[in-house]
């Protein structure tokens, strides 16, 4: 009987033990432990792993590249927001690319170029660039065409974006103030040049690839579970995030994954029974394009916003009558506009981010009121 190259066996091993020790990662966090919280936990780990395989084993290919949609409504990655559709293709700076498509009537549609947030890097590491589709010629109807790559091609003329040294990802955020009314953009890449020859399933290539993937799930599981953790020190306040991998102080964000168009603040919420937590969002001084707060839970996945309110927007939340917004999270309906349902649970992880609005908009104020007062 024939027996597998041990680079595979020993792989796919290691990829069984990281999924045993995200096991951990989430068996040893302090959470509200409702039964709830710890269905999505397991449910948590069977999304991660399987992000992981399709990103990394089966779509992360510069020589063929695939822009794809690496969330959803049932995989959500680290703070996802339901107010975006999230595209991911890997590229090299080596190549050149055209991005093309419609940009659709979302009011931001950003290009995040980076380094391998998969393996990691070595020296400078994260966001390397950025642009929103806006900084580049665009048609009258939406209609767009950019050539990416990490020289500009001899002849070449029109929309260019730099890939830098150490570019292997771009990452596309496209952020709706309601989706509901905004048609979604039509995206599509391809590698210009000769085409590559038809891929095979070669031992070297899927050993790497499994182990990619072994310490990309476990860079998500520790990632979120630091995030949580230290959300404990802001409870029923939304402070600017800072101190953790995937979201850093504003100045820092380059270093780091993140979209540098937009600002975050986070906190967790806390509540007693019969209480709600009233946020007020103020209206900034100066332009902006988008701020959104979502309910999230211990595992950094937003809640399931399918069937309920659990995130509001500038595009979705009713105004105050002095131009800024009062929204008001409780398990339970208050009976007052711009309530986020917290399906019955009291405690849980809130984001609220910011786009195009300068690096400090004003923090929300906060305030536990009884459940009770707002009825009347």
């Amino acid at each position: 009987m024939p027996t597998p190259p041990k680079l595979l066996a020993d792989a796919y091993e290691g990829w069984l033990d990281a999924q045993r020790k995200a096991l951990e990662v989430m068996l040893a966090l302090e959470q509200p432990g409702t039964g709830q919280d710890w269905a999505e936990g397991y449910r948590w780990l069977t999304r991660m792993a399987s992000l992981c395989q399709d990103w990394v084993l089966e779509k992360e290919d510069p020589l063929r590249p695939t822009l794809f949609r690496n969330q959803d409504a049932y995989r959500k990655l680290i703070v996802d927001n339901p107010d975006v559709n999230y595209w991911f293709v890997a590229v090299r700076p080596e190549h050149a690319y055209r991005l093309h498509g419609n940009r659709g009537e979302a009011p931001y549609l950003g290009f995040t170029v980076g380094t391998d947030v998969i393996r990691g890097a070595p020296g400078r590491t994260g966001t390397l660039a950025q642009h929103d589709v806006d900084q580049f010629e665009v048609g009258p109807n939406g209609d767009f065409e950019i050539v990416c790559a990490g020289e500009r091609p001899a002849g070449h003329a029109g929309n260019f974006l730099h890939l830098p040294e150490g570019t292997a990802q771009i990452a596309v955020r496209e952020t709706f103030t309601d989706r509901r009314i905004q048609r979604p953009a039509v995206l599509a890449i391809e590698r210009l040049g000769p085409p590559a020859p038809p891929p095979r399933a070669e031992p070297e290539v899927i050993a790497e690839k499994l182990r990619a993937m072994s310490r990309y799930l476990l860079v998500i599981a520790h990632t979120c579970a630091l995030l949580w953790k230290s959300s404990a020190a802001n409870t029923n306040r939304i402070v600017g995030v800072a101190g953790a991998q995937h979201v850093r102080r504003q100045a820092d964000e380059v270093n780091t994954h993140s979209d540098t168009d937009m600002v975050y603040m986070g906190g967790r919420f806390a509540l007693a029974e019969g209480e709600a937590l009233r946020v007020t969002i103020h209206r900034p001084p100066h332009p902006f394009v988008y701020w959104g707060l979502v309910l999230v839970n211990p595992w950094m996945e937003s809640y399931d916003d399918r069937w309920t309110t659990t995130h509001l927007s500038n595009g979705t939340a009713v105004p105050d009558a002095s131009g800024d917004w009062t929204l008001v999270v409780a398990p339970e309906d208050p009976g007052v506009p711009n309530w986020l349902d917290a399906g019955g649970r009291r405690e849980g992880f809130l984001l609220l981010r910011w786009v195009l609005a300068g690096e400090a908009p004003p923090p929300p104020s906060c305030a536990v009121v009884p459940l009770a007062s707002l009825r009347r």
